[in-house]
């Protein structure tokens, strides 16, 4: 048999990156759900509104604001010294945010506090900046790639005691809920492994305006029938409150008329 040829390739820090967080997802036992929505209203005032938000923004701002009611959203499951949960007294949203990084795609997580009190406007100026700025001016970005550089088991042992002994510095670099969107791009996950108690992603848009909406989340923090209902709520809120905000961006040349 004629024998295969290959070379060995070191990681480079944007999969370590990756290595890391599907290390710690894997100790959650993360739980799928989906809905539909029909949203139907929210796309056609979006095609009207100057400037136009993105869905992105949307989301992160309704799931903020329900996350804001439930308060076990804003738990996470503890297990060293002993099985507990930690509860935070705001919301802390990471959007999953690919970057060139020395010729090469990377993760990063984009950190946005208290959302639900921003505006659609500010929520997308900052993802903008998270998406255009150079990665050396953005400090949360290069901590990522500096302890991704640390060796294998310095690595496991600060995000071990990241994810069980230090809920506010785990808060601090992932944040306590979590948005990871692909269908801009032509395809989308079924399923995810994520760090965060409850996670948002869903898939394209269909002709009528309807969004198939998923969510992972941790059923040792939250049951099925709390998720069902956050997933109402958070539809509720895009064809409510977020459907305002975005009826209100009108073009200077309209509002002065």
């Amino acid at each position: 048999m004629k024998s295969v040829s290959g070379r060995s390739i070191s990681l480079s820090a944007p999969r370590r990156m990756v290595s890391d967080l599907l290390h710690i997802s894997r100790q959650i036992p993360l739980i799928p759900g989906e809905r539909t929505m029909q949203l139907a209203k929210v796309v056609e005032a979006r095609k009207a509104a100057t400037p136009r938000p993105s869905w992105c923004a949307m989301f992160v701002k309704a799931m903020a604001v329900v996350a804001a009611r439930h308060p076990e959203a804003r738990r996470v499951f503890l297990t060293r010294p002993w099985h507990r949960m930690y509860e935070y007294n705001e919301n802390i949203v990471s959007v999953v945010v690919e970057r060139d990084c020395h010729g090469e795609p990377g993760l990063f997580l984009a950190r946005f506090h208290s959302p639900e009190k921003m505006s659609l406007a500010e929520i997308d100026a900052q993802l903008r900046k998270f998406k255009e700025r150079p990665i050396e001016e953005l400090s949360a970005f290069q901590n990522a790639l500096r302890m991704a550089r640390m060796p294998l088991f310095v690595r496991r042992g600060f995000w071990s005691l990241l994810m069980n002994w230090m809920p506010r510095l785990r808060a601090k670099f992932i944040g306590n809920l979590g948005i990871s969107l692909t269908a801009g791009m032509g395809g989308v996950a079924l399923s995810l492994l994520t760090p965060w108690t409850f996670t948002v992603f869903y898939d394209a848009f269909d002709d009528d305006g309807s969004l198939k909406f998923r969510v992972m989340f941790d059923h040792r923090v939250m049951d099925g029938r709390l998720v069902c209902r956050m997933g109402r709520e958070i539809e509720q809120e895009m064809c409510g409150a977020i459907l305002q905000e975005v009826r209100g961006m009108k073009p200077v040349t309209q509002a002065a008329a």
